[in-house]
């Protein structure tokens, strides 16, 4: 952060608010009030391009620095005191970016609506397309903070998905950056529970491959991120990041996209422009954040191996960024354990594990990959497994931390009390009572039980299609077999 004055800053911000509960926005006061604060806020964003204006205990922060009140700003501070205990947030971020419109309208918001929740700011923001500011709600005791269920968090992302595919160039231009919103709320729940966003990535819809596609790998990416301690800001990044990394492929021709057979070396030309593409569309913005800008390098990276193979070649780089290489192995596993139809061999969840595993060191990063194998574990959720007892059932959740990685819970379907989750730690005369005999491939009849009960009403939910290698440079130029992975078309 600079070194302005926090106190001025807050000072006008309360300022600032109170002044658009009394004037319009056409207002001369109003706008020179809200360009006043705007300066104030470039002058304190920090190195990522933000700035921070919170309530804590009574006290009003900016960053982390507390503002001292003294009696002549006494009514103000109490006053922004107040408004964010009415709305039940602790803070606003304020992001490089913001314009005067969206300051205002912002401050608008925050003075004028009635309607105020835990939930209902990050709403408003989100249906006024300001994209530059982000709500932190409380979570102090005494207090709920606003959860989002797995369930809704997957269904955001895979509605705002079909919005940034079906919309005009102007109107995906919004959606990239209400995308924002989105993210974060994926980021919040897989802080709180990461394991049921990701047994909810096993879902799979043939017809809508693409966002299902970009949904799981933000999802996966992020998951990975947490594990490697990445802060959750970089968290809400690395998820856009993921989410837009196959965005090229908007703009490749449908044709190819679709193509249900081998692609000829034309054809492969026009699929291989997907990551510039994605990089330049991503670009053609108004306004760039630092996370619009690593949304792009990712875009450009994904196909790019950690040995610097793939595409597209460049003599730009020599090394693949930390995002890039995140995203390649969630592209990779999310492309390889979904069914495509120019594949006649689909492959189960482990075997596109296995496949990562083999590669480690040459097409991912080592230590990314062991990080991977540690979060979902030797068997992943959605893998369909005989064991030694007999039972047969769908692996729903990894081992616990600490444990083997080849022993996850098993909820059963056939051979055994139905529904019941059976832990392969457990054990008898200090032994294991059950053992993995067979990992079962039902990918080829589309009898895939992808989510484990207890997500949706105790019930396993049954996904057609899981299974296959999903890349594009997967995809054969011959009925030979699937070649090296990359990622999903």
């Amino acid at each position: 952060m600079s070194d302005g004055n926090p106190q001025a800053l807050a000072l006008s911000f309360a300022v600032a608010v109170r002044t658009a509960a009394y004037y319009e926005p056409e207002n001369a006061v109003m706008q020179q009030t809200t360009a006043l604060l705007r300066s104030l806020l470039a002058e304190f964003s920090d190195a990522g391009g933000s700035v921070m204006i919170g309530v804590h205990s009574h006290c009003v922060f900016v960053g982390s620095k507390r503002i001292r009140s003294t009696v002549s700003t006494y009514g103000r501070f109490a006053y922004l005191i107040e408004l964010y205990g009415s709305w039940s947030i602790d803070g606003l971020t304020f992001f490089e970016g913001l314009s005067d419109a969206e300051l205002m309208a912002v401050l608008v918001i925050l003075a004028r609506d009635k309607n105020r929740g835990p939930d209902r700011l990050s709403e408003r923001l989100y249906e006024a397309g300001i994209t530059y500011v982000q709500v932190d709600l409380v979570g102090g005791e005494g207090t709920r903070p606003a959860v989002i269920a797995p369930v809704e968090a997957y269904a955001a992302c895979i509605q705002m998905g079909e919005e940034l595919t079906s919309g005009t160039d102007e109107r995906q231009a919004a959606n990239v950056r209400q995308l924002r919103h989105v993210t974060q709320a994926a980021v919040d729940q897989i802080l709180q529970d990461a394991h049921s966003l990701v047994a909810l990535t096993t879902i799979k819809d043939f017809d809508r491959y693409l966002i299902h596609h970009s949904t799981n790998v933000a999802i996966l990416s992020v998951v990975l991120g947490q594990r490697l301690g990445l802060s959750k800001s970089r968290l809400g990044e690395l998820c856009l990041a993921g989410f837009l990394h196959d965005s090229g492929k908007l703009i490749v021709r449908a044709d190819v996209l679709n193509k249900r057979g081998p692609l000829d070396p034309s054809e492969w030309v026009e699929m291989r422009r997907h990551p510039g593409l994605a990089a330049h569309s991503l670009l053609d913005q108004p306004r760039l954040t630092p996370a619009d800008m690593r949304a792009v390098v990712v875009a450009f990276e994904h196909h790019l191996h950690y040995d610097m193979s793939g595409y597209p070649r460049t003599t730009l780089k020599t090394t693949v960024s930390l995002f890039g290489n995140i995203v390649s192995i969630a592209d990779v596993y999310d492309a390889m354990t979904t069914a495509r139809p120019y594949r006649s061999n689909n492959f189960t969840p482990y075997e596109a594990l296995d496949f990562i595993i083999g590669k480690s060191g040459s097409l991912f990063d080592p230590m990314l990959v062991k990080l991977f194998v540690e979060i979902m574990g030797r068997y992943p959720a959605g893998t369909m497994v005989e064991l030694t007892t007999g039972e047969i059932g769908v692996v729903s959740e990894p081992p616990n931390v600490g444990m083997s990685f080849d022993r996850p819970r098993v909820r059963v379907i056939t051979g055994g009390e139905p529904d019941s989750v059976l832990d392969l730690c457990e054990q008898a005369d200090s032994a294991f009572i059950r053992d993995v005999k067979h990992v079962l491939n039902p990918g080829n009849k589309g009898e895939i039980p992808a989510v484990p009960a207890g997500l949706f009403g105790g019930h396993v939910a049954n996904a057609a299609g899981l299974g296959g290698v999903g890349s594009e440079t997967e995809r054969p130029t011959a009925p030979t077999g699937p070649g090296v992975a990359g990622s999903g078309p």
